[in-house]
């Protein structure tokens, strides 16, 4: 897929999204339409924790580690966010009052950032009428209501269990289709998925090395395959392979109902 292409797809995306909370499409293409696009290479720091909220961002191509930082200077890796994606619009409020960023945000790959204005977004959402308003909240109500069960139901996994909810999702929303199953894209280390469980990168080395040893994963360089028995079936999409369940493939595991939810 091209750089247009990947723009174009981004933006498909975000349509969706933004769509499934009832904001109307004019509003939609407004906000699309009224941007700035920064590029930040790997490794670069897209916001820090505390920065200023009142700009959002909208990844339309590359990776970013989307982090929460911890009190002792650890970091739980929250999700990674690729092309559609919307970042930077969890916040709090400082002790001066202020609107501050929750996460930080680093460039996993080279990406683009479009960046966009909070006054501008709520300039937009003020034109709508009140009933309009009110099923809109009502959406994101529902959607931050499913992202705490999400993680909750999380929480309560054994780290097997999280790593394989995780390998999962990284298969559904980045995996390419490889004769021997599913190839995920993203170069992580052992440390990322460790981050992205909360354990230790000793931890999630043995229970990569077990997966490995029990034919249910393969290591090609930086970059790790899910095995599943029907490897070389085509899927309807190869951008969203299907999910690989079952005694002969990679295995189930008792992942929160419906997947981790998009948030708006």
């Amino acid at each position: 897929m091209n750089r247009v292409e990947t723009a174009t797809d981004a933006t498909r995306q975000l349509e969706m999204r933004l769509g499934d909370f009832g904001i109307p499409g004019n509003i939609v293409d407004e906000i699309i339409g009224h941007h700035t696009v920064v590029n930040y290479n790997k490794g670069s720091m897209v916001f820090l924790q505390g920065s200023p909220a009142d700009v959002m961002f909208w990844v339309v191509a590359g990776l970013v580690k989307v982090y929460c930082p911890r009190p002792d200077g650890s970091r739980i890796l929250v999700e990674l966010g690729g092309p559609g994606d919307l970042i930077g619009h969890v916040d709090y409020i400082d002790s001066r009052g202020r609107r501050a960023q929750v996460f930080e945000v680093e460039a996993l790959t080279k990406c683009s950032v479009v960046l966009f204005t909070r006054e501008h977004v709520i300039k937009l959402l003020q034109s709508l009428d009140h009933a309009a308003l009110l099923q809109m909240i009502e959406r994101v109500n529902t959607a931050w209501s499913s992202t705490a069960q999400w993680f909750g139901t999380f929480l309560g996994m054994s780290f097997q269990e999280r790593l394989e909810v995780v390998l999962r999702e990284l298969g559904a929303k980045f995996g390419v289709r490889d004769t021997r199953g599913v190839l995920l894209t993203p170069e992580l280390s052992h440390a990322d998925l460790a981050d992205m469980i909360g354990s230790s990168r000793a931890m999630v080395s043995r229970l990569i090395a077990e997966m490995i040893e029990k034919g249910l994963l393969l290591h090609r360089g930086k970059q790790f395959i899910l095995l599943e028995a029907s490897a070389g079936q085509k899927s309807d999409s190869p951008s969203n392979p299907k999910e690989l369940t079952g005694s002969k493939g990679f295995p189930e595991s008792p992942a929160p109902p419906n997947g981790r939810p998009s948030l708006p």
